[in-house]
């Protein structure tokens, strides 16, 4: 019975360490992750997510912004630019970060920006009754029912209603 190593020998070695050399330079000169290149070497889950982030802020949105700027400087006439708005939606993109989906959802429903059948239908949910009015912050009424709130006549001098 003869011996034999289950080495790999040095200049093998070395070229595994320059492909992978080669997969992070490449990525490092698009501005994208390792991980976006399936190199999964020095990833976990939550680094995953996070790089997912990382993709959609430091490299997706500065080429969607320099698109959007383009398409309303070629394709729009002057009298045209201020009334059409040139936006991609990345929405999508937040879906794998569930906690800053959901942060973000809730924050616009806070200060009234968003209703909860215009959430449901972004998270591709059924609407749900009385779903479509906005609420704000005052104990998340209605923004209708602050208006025609009596205290606000009585607290203006207004006792007509009341």
């Amino acid at each position: 019975m003869n011996f034999q190593p289950i080495t790999v020998n040095p200049s093998d070695a070395q070229l595994l360490e320059t492909r992978e050399f080669n997969v992070i330079d490449i990525c490092r000169f698009f501005g994208v992750s390792p991980v976006k290149a399936f190199d999964l070497s020095k990833s976990s889950y939550s680094t995953v997510e996070a790089t997912q982030l990382a993709f959609l802020t430091d490299t997706l949105s500065p080429l969607l912004e320099k698109i959007e700027l383009e398409f309303q400087r070629k394709l729009y006439k002057p009298s045209e630019k201020k009334s059409i708005d040139v936006r991609f939606d990345t929405s999508v993109l937040l879906r794998a970060d569930k906690a800053s989906l959901a942060e973000y959802y809730n924050k616009l429903f806070q200060i009234g920006s968003i209703t909860p059948n215009e959430i449901r239908k972004a998270l591709d949910l059924e609407p749900i009754e009385n779903g479509d009015k906005s609420f704000i912050q005052v104990n998340m009424t209605t923004i209708d029912k602050i208006i025609s709130n009596p205290l606000n006549d009585k607290q203006n001098g207004n006792t007509e209603n009341i």
